[in-house]
């Protein structure tokens, strides 16, 4: 489960790594533990959460974060086109099996759900029309089968991950 410690460990461990892993080759980058792996939506995800929980910190890791993303424009943004490709992949292969699947397998949305998330973030960071397109086309099946529910994740989260964008995070798969 990720917690806002959780979060904050990522974030601290991420930001001095972050200016090595936009210039390295791996999509994915290990910072040790238990933590997650480095991508862009992985961090983008975090300092959202983040300013949910503790917005004066969010403030200063996200000022640090723009820094280096301005400083590596080019690479932050090759990184996050490969990112959307990969997460694109695995949220097609994932709506795949729930067309497919019956009810059972449906019950993981909640938990896959944070695939779409990240999605949702990097396309709003990047021009990727080919992949937007694909996005849409996924989530006309979302569209079609989600039935309403509460909100997925923590409350706290629900002013920073409103309906109007993060419509799926409102919902459920039977």
């Amino acid at each position: 489960m990720i917690t806002p410690e959780r979060d904050s460990r990522f974030i601290e461990a991420a930001l001095p790594e972050l200016e090595t892993y936009l210039l390295a080759e791996a999509l994915y980058w290990p910072l040790g533990g238990s933590l997650p792996r480095l991508t862009p939506g992985s961090l983008l995800l975090a300092l959202r959460r983040a300013e949910a929980f503790d917005p004066f910190a969010a403030r200063k890791w996200q000022a640090r974060a723009d820094s280096i993303r301005a400083k590596r424009r080019t690479a932050w943004e090759q990184k996050s086109l490969r990112e959307i490709q990969n997460r694109l992949r695995l949220w097609s292969a994932s709506t795949g099996e729930w067309q497919s699947a019956e009810s059972g397998r449906r019950a993981d949305y909640p938990g896959e759900v944070r695939g779409r998330v990240i999605l949702q973030i990097l396309l709003d960071e990047v021009n990727a029309p080919a992949e937007q397109a694909a996005l849409e086309g996924l989530d006309a099946f979302l569209r079609a089968n989600l039935k309403p529910a509460p909100f997925l994740w923590e409350t706290e989260l629900e002013k920073t991950f409103t309906p109007d964008k993060f419509w799926f995070l409102y919902g459920k798969l039977d």
